[in-house]
């Protein structure tokens, strides 16, 4: 797992200083649906030209297994990643289209990281570290040259996850261009 993250680091700086000056830079903020429950994600988008950007983003859950049981999990995951713009308007540029993906890291924890139900019954899955990657889709429409609406979709694939290794986000967004 670690030589994953190393490679994944050094792609991500190599995409970052390979690519000349810097365009501009952003952060967003949305939130929405994930899996079983609600999903914020916060993001940092370095630009490296008009079309193409890293992204490193920080997303939480806070859900709820109803199957037999009603068991509460979150998740808090790091995800850098990398995005391209697939679609624009001719015009007037007003709307775009960004996909992207990249890897991911984070916690998972699973009824507050207890073992046992409020019936007693024993729980197999445990609070971890979990690793994976994501795909993910941007619709963009752009407010002014400082604020652009979002819609995001994600899907991520945790690796060893107890709760589940597919795991989909949807939400609305904000995103503010800092230069």
């Amino acid at each position: 797992m670690r030589y994953h993250i190393s490679i994944l680091v050094l792609f991500i700086s190599t995409l970052m200083f390979s690519q000349g000056s810097n365009y501009a830079s952003s952060i967003g903020l949305s939130g929405g649906y994930a899996e079983d429950g609600y999903g914020v994600k916060g993001t940092f988008n370095y630009h490296l030209n008009r079309n193409q950007y890293a992204q490193l983003s920080i997303f939480a859950a806070i859900a709820e297994d109803k199957g037999s049981f009603n068991i509460p999990y979150n998740i808090f995951t790091v995800q850098p990643g990398y995005f391209l713009k697939v679609w624009e308007q001719k015009n007037f540029k007003r709307y775009a289209v960004n996909l992207g993906g990249g890897g991911l890291f984070g916690y998972e924890i699973i009824n507050n990281g207890n073992s046992t139900l409020s019936n007693g019954a024993i729980l197999d899955a445990k609070s971890q570290f979990i690793y994976g990657v994501f795909l993910g889709f941007e619709g963009e429409v752009t407010l002014n040259n400082d604020f652009s609406l979002l819609v995001k979709a994600n899907e991520y694939y945790h690796i060893n996850s107890d709760v589940g290794q597919f795991y989909p986000y949807a939400g609305l967004g904000i995103r503010y261009f800092l230069f």
